[in-house]
């Protein structure tokens, strides 16, 4: 492998920060709709079929972030690389399903075939990839999705809200390696003082991964609040446990914006997001019981704490404006509240065509957050 310099810790910049996220939130997609087939394949819930093409289509938005650094043809052959992941997968829930236990057994292996070509293929592609590092990322990946699967199999939910956690960190791992290699790759020749201007924008390594996180509560809270809507309205793990994990990720992001922005903001982010999940399972009891006069009283105040939530936020940096937090929040309510309806009503073609906005609309104000965070790091940088 050629020689390669790496990021300088104490100084990322934007472009390098943003080729960084777009890699790990690649990889976080990835998991996402893997989980959601996994958790309708087993539980039944929704269309089995559109859930398997809505991974199929991810699996080939690698193309995508291939295609204008490794040209066309390139990116597609490793982009059916990867798609070969979730015809693998499919195929075999279907013969564990089955009780075929001889090709659950030869799905497997074709499973981890298709990492060492992947791995191979990628080193090839790129001398700043390393297909030794490549094959245990991947080989990684599958054991998590495998431990997923046979918890779901055992009935053990914690150790699937556990395992789901360790393959979301995975992920990141994953994204970080497609990242760097690209970059090495369109900056290779150019030599280490590439970008060394001394008004040069950047933020620490560690300054990185705190945007990171906060970026990440919404694709978080879209995930955690979809399972706890399959617990309360299908019976999908333990309600009160999947709430649980659902407060935590508020409880993850009051504790990275502590760190930013004192123990004020913090405290009065916290007490109002608490008031938020306590209004939503409030609204999710009354969908339960179909207590419509309870659900007209919780809406509009579902409504008043979105406010709120968008006033907290938009106080405590200058890039960020009311009215687009506000217009953000409202969207996100407004989608979690159809995403219930569609489970009371069984329409799950639309709750699928729902969720699928909830992620689209994480990735959207992650990147909105992460152009606030980058400025206030930088202008804390040079003040002071």
């Amino acid at each position: 492998m050629p020689e390669r310099f790496v990021f300088d810790p104490e100084c990322i910049t934007y472009s390098q920060m943003n080729l960084l996220f777009n890699a790990r939130i690649y990889y976080r997609r990835l998991s996402t709709w893997a989980w959601a087939y996994i958790i309708s394949r087993y539980y039944g819930v929704g269309s089995p079929e559109d859930l398997f093409s809505r991974l199929y289509l991810e699996t080939m938005e690698i193309s995508n972030m291939l295609t204008f650094v490794f040209g066309r043809e390139y990116s597609q052959e490793y982009s059916q690389y990867l798609s070969d992941f979730a015809i693998g997968l499919r195929d075999l829930i279907t013969a564990q399903q089955e009780g075929n236990i001889v090709e659950v057994n030869n799905v497997v292996n074709r499973m981890f075939n298709n990492v060492g070509r992947r791995a191979a293929y990628l080193e090839q592609l790129n001398p700043y990839w390393s297909a030794e590092e490549y094959r245990e990322l991947f080989e990684r990946y599958l054991t998590y999705i495998y431990q997923i699967i046979n918890s779901i199999i055992s009935g053990d939910y914690t150790d699937i809200i556990q395992t789901f956690d360790l393959l979301k960190d995975h992920s990141n791992l994953m994204g970080d390696q497609l990242a760097y290699g690209i970059y090495y790759y369109i900056t290779s020749g150019v030599g280490s003082d590439y970008e060394a201007a001394e008004d040069l924008q950047c933020v620490t390594y560690d300054e990185l991964n705190q945007i990171y996180e906060v970026k990440m509560v919404w694709f978080e809270l879209a995930t955690w609040t979809r399972n706890y809507l399959l617990s309360a309205f299908i019976g999908v793990g333990v309600e009160d446990e999947v709430f649980e994990r659902l407060r935590q990720v508020f409880d993850d992001y009051v504790n990275t914006m502590r760190e930013i922005y004192g123990d004020e903001f913090a405290n009065e982010s916290q007490q109002v997001l608490y008031d938020y999940l306590d209004l939503l399972r409030a609204y999710i009891d009354a969908q339960v019981r179909g207590d419509v006069e309870e659900l007209n009283r919780l809406v509009p105040l579902l409504y008043e704490n979105a406010d709120k939530r968008a006033e907290l936020i938009a106080s405590v940096n200058p890039i960020w404006d009311l009215e687009e937090w506000r217009n953000r929040q409202y969207t996100n309510l407004r989608y979690t509240i159809d995403e219930a309806v569609t489970f009371i009503s069984g329409d799950y073609a639309q709750n699928i065509s729902i969720f699928s906005r909830l992620i689209d609309l994480a990735e959207s104000t992650s990147n909105y957050l992460a152009i606030g965070l980058f400025d206030y790091f930088f202008t804390q940088r040079v003040s002071g």
